[in-house]
C-alpha cells in the first residue's frame, strides 16, 4: 500500500489552458447535478449539448497545443532587487489605497465594500499582487528562499483584510498550477491531501464570504434555497455558500436560456460588442456619457449575481453570441500564448495566471476585464523588458 501512495501522477496535462477550460466547466456541471438547491433548473439537453460540443473544438486545440510542445522558462533567476522594489511597491500601493478610502473592510463592515479601492491605484495593486505573488513562488521554488513565502503570505493578509476574495483564489489556483508545473509528476499521497482540503476550504470560504456579506445563516439555508438532501446531509450553511459559488453561475444561465426568444434572443449586436468585447473599465464609464443601460438578466437570487462568462453573450445575441464568447475565448487563450512564446521572462507566470482565468470563466466574464488584460498581454511585455535590462545592466557591472 505504501508504494502505491508513494506512486506518481502525471498532471502536466492540467497547465493546458484548452483542457482547464474543459475540466473546469465539467466540475461545475459536476456539482450543480448533486441537487443541493431548490432554486436551480434543471441544465437542458441543448446547453449541455452546447458544452459537449465546445469541448470537442477545446480538446482539439488542446491538442494542437500540446502536440507542438512549449519551451518553458522554469529556471530563470533574475536580478533579486527588481523584486524587492516590486514588493514594496505593491504594500505602498495597499496602504495608499486604504488611506484614500479611510476604512479597513475587515474591520468595518461596508454593503459597498465592492467599490473599496482608490481609481487607477487599485487595479494596479491588485494585478500586481496576483501577478508578482505567482512570480515569486516560482522564484521560491527555484532560488529556495523563504523570504518570497513571506512575500506572498504578506499580500495574501492584505487581499484578505480588504475582502478580496476573488483576488485570494486567483492567487491560489495559480500557485497550484505553478507547483504543478514545477513538480509536473505529483505523488497520489499528495493528491489524496489535497482532496481531502477541500471540505475544509471550502467552509473556510463560505465563513469568510458570510462575514463579508453579513448573511445570516437562515438567509443561506432558507432564502437560498438549500433542498431537503443538503439539510438532511449534517453540512454547514458555510459549505452551501461554496456550492453556490460554484453552480449558481450555471443557474443563472440555464434560467436566461428558458426565458429566451428564439436562436438569436435579443439579437443586439452592439450591446453583445459593447458589454462583452470591450473592456469593462470603459464600458462602465462610456455608458452614463451615451446614455446605454446593461443587460438586465433574470436571476435565481438577488444574492446570485453572475452566469458564467457566456450569460451576457447569451442575453444580447442568444446561442450565437455563446457561440462569439467561445470563439473569443480561444482567441484570449492563443494570443497570451503568442505573447508569453515571444517575451518569455515571465513565460510560466502569465500562464499560470491564464489557467486561473479560465477556470474563472464559470462565474463571470473575464475577458474584457481590464485586471486580465493588464495580467496576460501587458505586463508579460512590460516586465519582460525592465527585468531583462535589469539583468543585463548586473552582468556588465559584474
Amino acid at each position: 500500500m505504501g508504494w502505491l501512495l508513494k506512486h506518481k501522477v502525471d498532471l502536466f496535462f492540467l497547465t493546458n489552458p484548452f483542457y482547464v477550460f474543459c475540466l473546469s466547466f465539467t466540475l461545475a456541471i459536476i456539482v450543480y447535478l448533486w441537487g443541493w438547491s431548490d432554486i436551480f433548473p434543471k441544465l437542458s439537453v441543448n446547453l449541455l449539448v452546447f458544452f459537449g460540443i465546445s469541448f470537442i473544438v477545446f480538446i482539439t486545440f488542446g491538442y494542437k497545443y500540446h502536440t507542438k510542445g512549449f519551451n518553458y522558462n522554469l529556471n530563470q533567476l533574475f536580478p533579486y532587487f527588481m523584486n524587492e522594489i516590486v514588493f514594496w511597491l505593491i504594500i505602498l500601493l495597499g496602504f495608499i489605497n486604504i488611506l484614500y478610502m479611510g476604512y479597513m473592510p475587515f474591520l468595518r463592515y461596508d454593503p459597498h465594500y465592492r467599490e473599496f479601492g482608490a481609481p487607477v491605484i487599485d487595479p494596479i495593486f491588485n494585478t500586481l499582487s496576483i501577478f508578482f505573488s505567482v512570480f515569486y513562488l516560482q522564484t521560491f521554488l527555484n532560488s529556495k528562499k523563504k523570504k518570497y513565502l513571506l512575500y506572498i503570505f504578506s499580500i495574501l493578509i492584505l487581499q484578505i483584510l480588504i475582502f478580496r476574495r476573488s483576488t485570494v483564489v486567483w492567487i491560489l489556483l495559480s500557485s497550484l498550477f505553478m507547483l504543478i508545473y514545477h513538480y509536473r509528476r505529483i505523488s497520489l499521497i499528495s493528491i489524496l491531501f489535497l482532496l481531502a482540503l477541500i471540505p475544509f476550504l471550502s467552509y473556510s470560504f463560505g465563513v469568510y464570504g458570510n462575514y463579508r456579506s453579513n448573511l445570516s445563516k437562515s438567509f443561506v439555508i432558507d432564502d437560498l434555497g438549500a433542498s431537503e438532501s443538503f439539510k438532511k446531509s449534517g453540512m454547514s450553511h458555510n459549505q452551501y455558500i461554496s456550492y453556490l459559488y460554484v453552480s449558481s453561475p450555471l443557474a443563472n444561465l440555464q434560467t436566461n436560456i428558458n426565458e429566451s426568444k428564439g436562436f438569436f434572443n435579443n439579437r443586439n449586436l452592439h450591446s453583445f460588442i459593447f458589454y462583452c468585447v470591450i473592456p469593462q473599465s470603459i464600458t462602465l464609464r462610456a455608458q452614463k456619457k451615451l446614455n446605454l443601460t446593461a443587460p438586465s438578466p433574470s436571476l435565481i437570487s438577488s444574492e446570485l449575481l453572475v452566469g458564467t462568462f457566456l450569460m451576457v453573450g447569451f442575453i444580447t445575441m442568444g446561442w450565437g453570441g455563446m457561440i462569439l464568447m467561445l470563439l473569443l475565448a480561444l482567441i484570449a487563450i492563443c494570443l497570451c500564448l503568442y505573447v508569453t512564446k515571444r517575451w518569455n521572462v515571465f513565460q510560466v507566470t502569465t500562464l499560470c495566471i491564464l489557467e486561473s482565468t479560465v477556470c474563472l470563466l464559470i462565474f463571470s466574464n473575464f475577458l474584457n476585464r481590464l485586471d486580465v488584460i493588464l495580467m496576460v498581454f501587458i505586463y508579460p511585455v512590460f516586465f519582460h523588458l525592465i527585468f531583462e535590462k535589469a539583468r543585463i545592466r548586473e552582468s556588465l557591472v559584474k
